[in-house]
């Protein structure tokens, strides 16, 4: 009698199992939050903005990314660039900047150098990277996040960027040293489209 018991309870507790199991397949519990694509760090003046420009960019670029090259600082030089020519600040996350390089060093130290030239960052989706495939297509895309103004694209000079790839680690700090002092022009140039929020 105690086995027929025993039995009966154990094919009820199965039982209860199947229709669970058959009530889920019919009514699935959802997996979380539906992503609706990059939702971008708010931009402006607000509690989640409150970094300051490094008073030593040089020493940041170093702390940052282990040493300073002549990729990082031409980095630097194209965000404080975009900083000017949109009228912003340091660490304000107005802009959107996409950095189109070839996916491997010394190409993606740049990123580095527009992370401690702006202040936006990659975690927030202030900078992303896309691949090229050659070093010719190498630019940085940058438009507010507003959409008012321009897309600016920063495009490195053929010229400088063969002049410092392949180059050894031992000539990096005179490679750095010219490329923070040698004028603006010399190392890349400013192209400015209408975006397509200022064309409607």
């Amino acid at each position: 009698m105690k086995t027929v018991c025993l039995c009966t309870i154990v094919l009820g507790i199965f039982g209860l199992g199947i229709i669970a199991v058959l009530a889920h397949q019919d009514n699935p519990v959802p997996t979380g939050h539906k992503s609706e694509g990059p939702v971008r760090s708010t931009p402006g003046e607000n509690p989640w903005n409150q970094g300051q420009a490094p008073e030593d960019w040089w020493g940041e670029i170093k702390r940052m990314h282990g040493h300073v090259g002549p990729w990082n600082v031409l980095g630097w030089r194209i965000g404080q660039a975009a900083l000017r020519e949109f009228e912003t600040e340091w660490g304000r996350h107005e802009l959107d900047i996409i950095c189109y390089i070839p996916m491997k060093t010394p190409y993606s130290c740049m990123a580095d150098g527009l992370v401690i030239g702006t202040g936006n960052c990659i975690g927030r989706l202030d900078i992303r990277l896309a691949e090229v495939m050659s070093l010719d297509l190498i630019h940085i895309a940058i438009r507010r996040k507003d959409g008012a103004g321009p897309v600016l694209i920063l495009r490195p000079r053929s010229e400088y960027l063969k002049r410092i790839e392949n180059r050894t680690v031992q000539e990096l700090e005179n490679l750095s040293q010219q490329c923070r002092i040698m004028k603006e022009s010399d190392l890349f140039r400013i192209e400015r489209l209408m975006s397509s929020k200022t064309k409607e």
